[in-house]
């Protein structure tokens, strides 16, 4: 028996993942900016807009306007795929004792990863990132926010709904699957200001989650590698940063 198991019979098209990626990315960001402006109070005209940058850049209306557009993508991701896969065929089952250490076996390998790639944090290219670091108010629930929604909203999406979508479609090889949704994974990376072996870092990471979710046939694992993975680095801007 394949240790990289299909669970369910629907087989969503390529056309339908593809729109079921950029849709959920798109509302992320339109929720994300909504959020932000709702939450730093400000109406939504571009003079209002430029007049308050230092309101809009605060931590807290940051931290939850991040949390809020994360989330929004397993949302959209549910409603186009909802039909052909469920909570299960996406390896979302009981949580293990054997997720957890899997999770810290994973954190581990993604640390030593960044370090071979030279990646770790990106601090030379997200200056944006330090400064909102630098600007929070509150560390134990800020950070928990940002790395517990952004840990759980991406491995639903592309190691859950896109890598399970894109086996159901190739279902010969897992490599197929694998390297798109790494791509895919990378690609949605690009705004960190990401240099080209920081690029290939996250597609290293992308395959490596990957991977390690189709033989163990659970995504809690990458949930927990994530999670804690984003509030490291977290952390460790907001020391760089002075904070």
């Amino acid at each position: 028996m394949s240790p990289y198991p299909s669970f369910g019979a629907g087989r969503p098209s390529g056309w339908r993942l593809l729109l079921m990626l950029i849709a959920a990315y798109a509302l992320a960001q339109v929720a994300s900016g909504v959020a932000l402006l709702a939450l730093a109070g400000l109406p939504l005209t571009p003079a209002a807009l430029h007049a308050n940058l230092g309101a809009i850049e605060s931590g807290r209306n940051v931290a939850l306007s991040s949390a809020i557009g994360e989330l929004a993508m397993p949302v959209v991701a549910w409603l186009f795929l909802r039909k052909n896969m469920n909570a299960q065929d996406i390896r979302l089952r009981g949580l293990r004792v054997s997720d957890v250490t899997g999770g810290v076996a994973l954190l581990l390998f993604t640390i030593l990863l960044s370090v071979v790639f030279g990646a770790l944090l990106h601090t030379g290219d997200v200056q944006s990132q330090i400064g909102v670091a630098g600007r929070l108010h509150s560390l134990w629930w800020e950070v928990p926010a940002i790395a517990v929604s952004a840990g759980v909203a991406e491995e639903i999406v592309f190691r859950g709904y896109l890598l399970e979508g894109l086996r159901r479609i190739w279902p010969r090889s897992i490599w197929p699957a694998v390297a798109v949704s790494s791509v895919a994974f990378a690609l949605a990376h690009l705004s960190w200001g990401l240099s080209g072996l920081q690029f290939l870092f996250y597609i290293a990471l992308g395959a490596v989650f990957a991977l390690f979710v189709l033989r163990s046939r659970s995504l809690w694992p990458a949930v927990f590698a994530h999670v804690s993975w984003d509030a490291i680095a977290f952390l460790l801007l907001y020391v760089r940063a002075g904070g």
